[in-house]
């Protein structure tokens, strides 16, 4: 008995639709691929409902004749390819002849298009599920309008399967962003329920970015080039500052096609070693052009995985590109041999013969005896701070030898700074940051931001937990480019950031600050937001006291960077007020705040 049965045409397309139209955003996708192929200039998509009830994608690209039209929704019709060979010589996005004859199995399709050239009338054709309803003349203009409406109609499962409006509209919105990037050169036009979400006007790709991602992101772009026999390489990378905790300003195009590839992944993560914090991800914008018969794109639906010939030396250019363009805009470490003018430690030898220095050798140093350390230092935090739960919980026993500051004197250690008779005439500021002066054991060393830092975060928590921090108006409202995750992320904390001082709107064109707290300088703004929004945004989502602790922490370390002490009576106030706080010796983050250098230790030295 014969089992084998031939898919009718309408079974085989749905078949086809599951692996190439997902969701609404693999329909925008194909969509505007179709555009891009037909030499769209100008591209305008505007969506109802995420997609759901209707996706209308215009352009003025060359357009179709009746017959191309009719036979546009017939499957593997192509004007791409001709014989097996072309698939090898692709510069064209769409190639399979699937896309709309899968959509037009699943959706209800209406196709207006009129050919360059052609009289006052185009081509009207209407499909309902795959089944052509209408084809006749109508009056349009040059280029093509599709209309999509009602997806997944007839396929209540996969209906069903769509995730809410933010999430499908999320997804629509990095399509158009990656077919936007790709093409600078043509305008583009993006609409949610009639409301504008872009309005980008042909250029090239630096304001191409800066249009998606807002004018301040100009200032974090490090351009890259590289011409090679093997590939040509253009684009930018973001600064190590803005690199981000998540992974969203990530996007590599070879011959103007998006795709993803871990590989060369690791290339930029690799280039950006010692630059950027662990687990924060830095931000690229990479073009490549190679030659097409070195490529594979057709070993996935979505095309958006590509196999490359010569992915080894890829790697090895990418990676030496980005270096060389951190290295050449200076944003790689370098060594500083300046000296700063503004220090000048006197020198009692400067005269006397200089003596062939001894080796000296310790007989009874022991690498792994511990050194006494007092009790509970650096463990404490304010009392007040930990009823909320601020406060460091983990056992320091394991630790707090690490971090102590080693003195011979058993006394407190607000007594540690008790100076010698001339300790107020023989102290030093080094670099506007480190207090250098002389204690009875050594040579006392702090550091004045973090001890700032310190002093600020108690006063604030202090004043958090019972009541909001002032906060200071903004004349003009600061329009903050974030990506929708990170909007979602302070609207969420929305509470919490308003007792810290910051004021915010949230519409159609992203968020908007109205106030920031009064502490922060207009000039630390942005820094103060970017740090901020990477604590929101984390990929873990700590409680309510976690989540205050490092966002005060990191409110306190913009503003402690611009500290600095000048006279004598500065510096004797501040050393008292540091040692006034209860956790002294550590700042919010758990570093030391000062260092004890023993006579014993600056004689081994010497």
């Amino acid at each position: 008995m014969d089992i084998i049965n031939l898919l009718s045409e309408q079974i085989s397309n749905q078949i086809a639709a599951g692996e190439v139209i997902q969701r609404p955003g693999s329909v925008v996708k194909e969509l505007l691929e179709n555009s891009i192929d037909a030499g769209a200039k100008s591209i305008k998509v505007h969506i109802k409902d995420a997609g759901r009830t209707s996706i209308l994608i215009q352009d003025n690209g060359s357009g179709m004749s009746s017959k191309d039209a009719a036979l546009c929704f017939t499957r593997h019709a192509t004007s791409k390819l001709k014989k097996v060979d072309d698939l090898f010589q692709l510069q064209t996005k769409g190639f399979r002849g699937e896309a709309l004859a899968s959509i037009a199995s699943i959706a209800h399709v209406t196709l207006k298009t009129k050919y360059k050239g052609q009289e006052d009338t185009g081509t009207l054709i209407e499909m309902n599920g795959g089944t052509p309803m209408r084809n006749e003349e109508c009056i349009c203009e040059q280029g093509t309008s599709i209309e999509v409406k009602n997806i997944f109609f007839n396929v209540p499962a996969r209906r069903t399967f769509l995730k809410s409006d933010n999430a499908e509209f999320s997804h629509i919105r990095n399509e158009f962003e990656r077919i936007c990037l790709a093409h600078a050169e043509t305008s583009f036009v993006l609409t949610h329920n009639g409301n504008e979400i872009y309005n980008l006007n042909a250029g090239n790709l630096r304001k191409r970015i800066t249009d998606i991602l807002g004018k301040k992101s100009n200032e974090n772009l490090v351009p890259i080039e590289e011409k090679t026999d093997i590939v040509s390489i253009h684009g930018f990378v973001g600064k190590p500052e803005s690199a981000k905790k998540s992974r969203g300003l990530q996007y590599f195009f070879v011959n103007n096609r998006f795709f993803k590839h871990s590989y060369f992944h690791h290339a930029v993560s690799k280039a950006f070693e010692q630059l950027i914090p662990e687990k924060s991800h830095p931000s690229y914008f990479i073009f490549l052009s190679i030659d097409t018969a070195k490529i594979d794109i057709n070993i996935h639906p979505t095309k958006t995985e590509i196999n490359f010939e010569e992915g080894k030396f890829i790697y090895t250019i990418l990676l030496s590109s980005i270096k060389q363009a951190l290295g050449k805009y200076n944003i790689s470490p370098s060594l500083d041999f300046d000296v700063e003018t503004s220090f000048d430690v006197p020198l009692s030898h400067k005269n006397e013969t200089p003596v062939e220095p001894e080796i000296k050798v310790d007989p009874n140093y022991n690498p792994f005896s511990k050194f006494e350390t007092k009790k509970g230092m650096g463990t404490g935090t304010n009392k007040a701070l930990n009823k909320q739960g601020f406060g460091q919980k983990s056992d320091t026993k394991e630790w707090e030898n690490f971090y102590a500051i080693r003195e011979e004197s058993k006394d407190s250690q607000t007594k540690l700074i008790e100076a010698e008779d001339n300790y107020t005439h023989n102290k030093y500021l080094v670099k506007n940051r480190y207090l250098l002066s002389n204690v009875k054991s050594g040579v006392l060393i702090i550091d004045t931001h973090r001890a700032k830092q310190r002093m600020l975060y108690d006063e604030m928590m202090s004043t958090f937990v019972a009541k909001p921090l002032s906060a200071q108006k903004l004349m003009f409202p600061l329009d903050v480019g974030l990506e929708q995750n990170e909007i979602d992320a302070w609207v969420e904390s929305k509470t919490l950031l308003s007792q810290l001082g910051f004021y915010f709107t949230n519409d159609s064109d992203g968020l908007k600050m109205e106030s920031l707290p009064s502490c922060v300088a207009e000039k630390d703004s942005n820094t103060c937001i970017q740090n901020i929004t990477k604590s929101l945004s984390g990929p873990e989502k700590p409680d309510r006291g976690e989540l205050a602790h490092e966002l005060v922490s990191n409110l306190v370390y913009v503003v402690s960077q611009n500290f600095q002490v000048k006279s004598d009576h500065e510096i004797e106030s501040f050393v008292n007020e540091l040692f006034s706080c209860e956790d002294h010796s550590f700042c919010p983050f758990g570093k030391p705040i000062m260092q004890t250098l023993t006579i014993e230790e600056l004689t081994t030295k010497f």
